[in-house]
């Protein structure tokens, strides 16, 4: 804050020559880009001197993040004013150094601090280390800790300083004596057993919070319901002892009834219970347990049901009780729409016959037929319900009352600045001839408004109007613009890099200098900084917000580590058990680059890769891969060992569509071959070089365990002798559709085919063994062993899948499946009358890596000395 202060105590000086030619502007800033630091400052010979102007070069200049002042000089003469502006370097951190108590270890002081080699040593963020630090200490029971953190320059080469953290831990506080008060007599042993810290122990707070958490626990898992436990503390700072005490508010024992009528769904009881013991049996879960009875018995037509609660006395405690009115159940007996005139309304509603009656559907009804006549063009429509009261078989009428049909006219876009074309919105809904719609109408102003706003005018208004025409079926919309003062971008100030180069911040901005500020634009450059993954946190701010025609940003960033370590386990029948591990740098060079190498290991083999990316290639945004890779597998009727390379581009085509092409070369080596007497050639040496695409669209909601959306990819490769390789043609194209029936249930479809061909006379017809296409095991066909349907692979795959898919709570899902296909050696002896199946029943328990999965598949058409069945046990959906 110190620049800010001296510019202002600097303009705010009687003596400054307001007005005055400026002669000379110098900016002293040794071993500084002084050329960068020009840009901001605006003022040149020749110009009227301004405190404003000089006072907004000072705030862009501290905007950098790289000063603690900025100093200006002016020095009159008879010609008029030079102005010098010196800043004074911030000090970088070069090392962390603890000094005083020795009480924590070097690197969690460092850990703690989240100091960083090269980042400014701010006195704000020096004094938040070491209140972060001070406060791990505190956590670990020294309560009277004092911390302080400065900057210490060192080295004669740059400003760069030592953060110093100077360490006064005080004498460490210790559990002179714990107990639990106020208990229940029979249950104090018992959770006499949760308390920590124990006596003797380092008080730490966070430890007598969670034991509080865990005595209650004990108490609600013992039927108190409204159980309180809090731990209290006495401090005897001259012994440096802490007294624990664990405050009990068991209340009385409760138990839950329910009279009245019999619940509607078995296991509603149970979510009630849960429900209460979770929310302590407070008014508030109480109300919430009333509404869970009230809308099941709502869902199954009980239209007039009422549920109330109370609680009541019992000799050993109390009891929550539900009383449950449910009333007469009312069911769909009809379903009938009603209009003045003929309006052809074939539209799914919610209410039909033969299925409970429930009012709200038959709102929600009542909301569907509205918005569909609206979208035809009646804005007056006018719907209706009638529904007789009480139970039984109950006949429904919806009646509507459509009023006059009316179309567009003609759209006037009344406008003073009219915006050019790669600014202006995209066609509008409302055009002469369509139906007119309020929804449109208010979807054009919202497109034509965020247009203005995102072309530089944040103050920008759209005012529409609605005339009717001399025919009452037409309407003339004018959408009138009052778009006030535009704003451009005048400078933007990047703040924080250390490592990564400002080129690579510059060109996400989709925000430039001189163009229009906007508001999307800016969003949308935050967000794209945040997706590049190398910063930890991304702000995009205005410096002068309040400025009318020009305004300067600062994009604050916050590098992440450079240095990332993922791991796995999982399982599978081909690897029984695999573990991974990636290391990746990122920022090569501080251009976004990364360099990763890929380690998995298994029972049946192994694979290695090392990969480079490049995301900006020639100058362009294009992703580019350099891998190269070996791997090993043992198969069940024959190994291989792989090595090789590809380079890869990737392209995102649309919003939901990406592309990638590739050329590849891999030497392939197949050994241990089960019936060796049929080995051809084909089983030797194998080579693939030539180039590869695929095309990917990916809506899934969770690529672990999806609910919804579908998975689409197509991928064709092709290798040819005159490229170095065998030559062969080969296709690959899968989907996957999600679709969820209900809260509790997802059906989950799939489908596989796999086409490929060999072409030159002194090829064989089949493609090299490792190449072709296998199905078999637990993520293709269940119920067979994995490259069972056919042992000896094929150039031809046809594959589909079906999974009904049951949430049955705490993790836990089962699923229904069937799998059908085959493996045919060639693609002529495509039969889709020799298709095997196979189906089964599953338990899948969700865990963060995906879920364990238990299948049990049956085979429908078993071939001769071949089992009826098999269980497969792995991680992972098969599809």
């Amino acid at each position: 804050m110190g620049a800010v202060w001296l510019a202002a105590a600097l303009l705010a000086a009687p003596v400054f020559p307001e007005g005055r030619p400026i002669t000379e502007v110098t900016i002293d800033a040794t071993g500084l880009d002084e050329s960068g630091l020009r840009a901001l400052v605006e003022l040149r010979p020749g110009e009227p001197a301004s405190r404003e102007a000089v006072r907004h070069a000072v705030e862009l200049l501290f905007a950098t993040g790289r000063f603690q002042d900025v100093v200006v000089e002016e020095t009159t003469t008879e010609e008029g004013v030079a102005l010098s502006f010196r800043p004074v370097p911030l000090p970088l951190m070069g090392r962390v150094l603890v000094e005083g108590d020795r009480v924590l270890k070097f690197e969690e002081v460092r850990a703690r601090s989240r100091l960083r080699e090269g980042e400014p040593l701010w006195p704000a963020r020096l004094e938040r280390a070491a209140r972060d630090v001070a406060l791990a200490l505190v956590e670990d029971g020294w309560l009277e800790a004092q911390v302080e953190a400065a900057a210490r320059p060192e080295g004669s080469e740059g400003p760069t300083a030592a953060a110093v953290f100077t360490i006064r831990s005080g004498e460490r506080v210790r559990v002179s004596e714990a107990t639990v008060e106020g208990a229940p007599s029979h249950l104090i042993g018992l959770l006499g057993e949760k308390i920590r810290p124990r006596p003797g122990h380092p008080f730490r707070r966070a430890q007598a919070v969670k034991s509080a958490g865990a005595m209650r626990d004990l108490l609600v898992g013992r039927g108190y319901g409204r159980a309180r436990v809090e731990p209290r503390e006495s401090y005897d700072p001259s012994a440096a002892r802490m007294r624990l005490s664990f405050t009990v508010e068991a209340g009385p024992p409760l138990t839950l009834e329910l009279g009245g009528d019999a619940l509607p769904e078995a296991g509603l009881r149970a979510r009630l219970e849960r429900l209460l013991r979770e929310g302590g049996a407070e008014a508030d879960a109480l109300e919430e347990g009333r509404d869970l009875l009230e809308r099941a018995l709502l869902d199954r037509g009980h239209r007039q049901a009422s549920v109330t609660y109370r609680l009541e006395e019992r000799t050993r405690g109390a009891a929550i009780v539900y009383d449950v009115h449910a009333g007469p159940a009312a069911i769909v007996d009809s379903v009938r729409v009603s209009a003045d005139e003929e309006l052809a309304l074939e539209v799914p509603l919610l209410t039909r016959p033969e299925l409970p009656l429930r009012d709200r559907s038959v709102d929600e009804d009542v909301r569907t037929l509205t918005r569909v006549l609206e979208d035809r063009g009646y804005p007056e429509v006018r719907v209706t319900s009638e529904v007789p009261d009480g139970g039984g078989r109950v006949p429904v009428v919806f009646r509507v009352q459509p009023g006059p049909r009316v179309t567009v006219a003609g759209v006037h876009i009344d406008t003073p600045v009219p915006l050019p074309p790669e600014s202006a919105p995209r066609e509008l809904r409302l055009r002469t001839g369509v139906p007119y719609r309020v929804r449109d109408l208010a979807r054009d102003r919202g497109s034509l408004l965020s247009a203005y706003r995102d072309s530089g005018y944040p103050e920008a208004d759209v005012v529409a109007s609605v005339n009717r025409t001399e025919d009452a079926g037409e309407v003339e919309v004018i959408l009138k613009v009052v778009p006030g003062t535009r704003v451009d971008v005048e400078h933007i100030v990047v703040a924080g890099l250390d490592r990564t180069r400002e080129t690579v911040v510059r060109r996400e901005l989709t925000l430039k200098e001189g163009e229009p500020f906007g508001l999307d634009r800016l969003l949308e450059s935050q967000r794209r900084l945040a997706a590049l993954g190398i910063f930890q946190r991304v702000s995009v701010t205005e410096i002068d917000p309040e400025s009318r025609g020009r305004r300067s940003l600062r994009v604050q960033v916050e590098e992440a580590p450079t240095i990332t370590v993922a791991y796995g386990i999982g399982a599978s029948e081909g690897d029984l058990l695999r573990g991974s591990v990636e290391v990746t740098r990122r920022n090569l060079f501080g251009m976004d680059r990364s360099l990763s190498a890929f380690a998995r290991v298994s029972f049946k083999g192994s694979r290695f890769l090392a990969s480079y990316r490049e995301p900006f290639l020639f100058g362009r945004r294009q992703e580019m891969f350099l891998t190269a890779f070996r791997e090993e597998e043992d198969r069940p009727f024959f190994d291989y060992e792989r090595y090789g390379g590809f380079v890869q581009g990737a392209r995102r085509l649309t919003s939901s569509w990406n592309g990638l092409l590739r050329y590849t070369y891999q030497r392939t080596d197949s050994f241990n071959i089960v019936n060796p007497g049929q080995v051809g050639r084909e089983f030797a040496f194998s080579t693939f070089s030539g180039p590869a695409g695929s095309v990917v669209n990916d809506t899934r909601d969770d690529p672990l365990d999806p609910h919804r959306g579908r998975f689409l990819s197509a991928d064709l490769q092709m290798s040819a002798k005159y490229l170095g390789g065998d030559s062969f043609v080969k296709g690959f194209m899968q989907g996957a559709l999600y679709h969820r029936l209900n809260r509790r249930t997802v059906l989950a479809v799939s489908g596989r085919l796999g086409l490929a061909r060999t072409f030159g006379l002194e090829e064989s017809i089949f493609l090299p063994r490792p190449d072709r296409f296998y199905a078999g095991g637990d993520y293709s066909m269940r119920g067979f062993d994995t490259d069972a349907v056919n042992p000896l692979g094929g150039n031809a795959m046809v594959l589909a899948n079906a999974e009904l898919r049951l949430d049955l709570g705490r993790s836990f899902q089962t699923a229904l499946f069937s799998d059908i296909g085959n493996v045919y050696g060639l693609v002529s002896e495509i039969d889709l009358g020799r298709l095997l199946a196979s189906a089964g029943v599953g338990l899948r328990y969700r865990t963060a890596f995906g879920p364990i999965r238990i299948d049990w598949g049956f085979k429908l058409n078993p071939r001769p000395d071949e089992s009826t069945n098999r269980v497969h046990l792995t991680i992972g959906h098969a599809f």
